[in-house]
């Protein structure tokens, strides 16, 4: 086995830096929700819709289960929408006004579809909150409120796992908020939540070293696979998709992520099954475990590498298959939701480790994909419909 210290990279970096970034990240969000979250606009709100574009609509997916648990009484409403979805087809004219709050996500802030978002829930009337880390974006300056997280500079931040982490802390942290101003959770909450966060994150501190050693070891394995599948259900999506969209952002390698119901149904039938490195986040509490089991059986009966990453063994799943497992820390009780805050750890390390060990370079290395007109990311037109 080559010296995996020969493949060190950016994205793995990242990974290793969040059990320090922890303590200031907590207090940067801190400071954000102070300074640009009033609680009189907070008191008012009862509906809740979260948004962002890539990794900060996961995010999204992933902080729901904080907001209902949080703030979920007197018929108060969360959910998860795509920005395309809120940009051009919510009916706003049926549920703008005060008591719905719009979060558009983008740390960067720069993304023209949440600036579309906000914009056109500022036309019909909704309360706009910008989550984001650059206070003078274009998101910003669309949102009537702003919580910048306040993420300290890292030296190679993208792709943005630590902007990803710190999006889920900042809207952790905004649920028990708005649970605390509106009476539906005790004061006190924003305090236990950091509190569940930094002892979530102090967990997999002492397990950040055996993990990159397992994900170095599997990349050697798996790098010249052309084709990976991620798969997940419920808040475990959003970590199946932010590990697919890092490794098709580091390494270039086709990707999909589907639910493991969908998955038996169709990427089953996939061709060449044993070159197609299939990666499965999972939560051995959840309701799934059982049709997560026969997913992983059924993968790996016809030839599938598996990696499975979850917070329990095989026997937790009823898992008989030889297939690699990535056994992580467990979350805090009461804050089951934090495993997805982590748990895309080692296939973000997967994927940094098979673009270096395949010398390809992220993003491409620019190429066609930085000349102009090929990306619209930020050109695309705004449209308030």
């Amino acid at each position: 086995m080559m010296d995996k210290n020969a493949f060190n990279n950016p994205l793995r970096l990242q990974c290793m830096s969040l059990p320090e970034l922890c303590a200031d990240q907590i207090a940067g969000v801190r400071k954000g929700i102070e300074q640009g979250v009033p609680d009189d606009m907070l008191k008012k709100v009862r509906r809740v819709i979260i948004t962002g574009c890539g990794d900060s609509y996961v995010a999204a997916m992933a902080a729901i289960p904080a907001f209902r648990k949080f703030a979920g009484r007197f018929g108060n409403d969360f959910s998860y929408e795509r920005a395309i979805d809120v940009a051009r087809y919510m009916p706003f004219d049926k549920i703008g006004g005060e008591n719905t709050m719009v979060i558009g996500i983008s740390c960067s802030g720069g993304p023209a579809r949440v600036q579309e978002v906000l914009r056109r829930a500022n036309h019909y009337g909704c309360v706009t909150l910008a989550l984001t880390n650059n206070p003078s974006s274009p998101v910003a300056e669309e949102a009537a409120y702003r919580l910048i997280v306040n993420t300290p500079a890292f030296e190679n931040s993208n792709p943005g796992l630590r902007n990803y982490y710190a999006s889920l802390t900042g809207l952790y942290m905004l649920a028990a908020k708005l649970g605390e101003v509106t009476g539906c959770c005790a004061q006190g909450s924003m305090d236990a939540m950091a509190a569940a966060i930094t002892e979530n994150t102090a967990a997999w501190a002492g397990e950040l070293e055996r993990i990159d050693d397992h994900m170095y070891r599997l990349a050697e394995t798996w790098k010249d696979f052309s084709v990976y599948d991620y798969i997940g259900d419920d808040i475990q999506f959003a970590s199946a998709f932010f590990m697919g969209a890092k490794m098709v952002e580091v390494a270039g390698k086709m990707t999909a992520t589907d639910d493991a119901e969908d998955w038996c149904h169709i990427g089953f039938f996939q061709k060449c099954p044993q070159n197609i490195g299939t990666v499965i986040a999972a939560d051995k509490k959840a309701t799934d475990r059982t049709r997560i089991g026969e997913t992983v059986g059924q993968a790996a009966g016809i030839g599938r590498p598996v990696l499975l990453i979850a917070n329990g063994n095989k026997d937790d799943f009823g898992i008989s298959a030889d297939i690699e497992i990535c056994q992580v820390p467990d979350a805090p009780e009461g804050f089951e939701f934090l495993l997805a805050m982590m748990n895309y750890v080692p296939g973000a390390i997967l994927a940094g480790y098979v673009s270096t060990l395949t010398s390809e370079p992220f993003f491409r290395g620019g190429g066609v994909w930085a000349q102009p007109g090929n990306g619209t990311i930020r050109s695309s037109k705004i449209e308030i419909i």
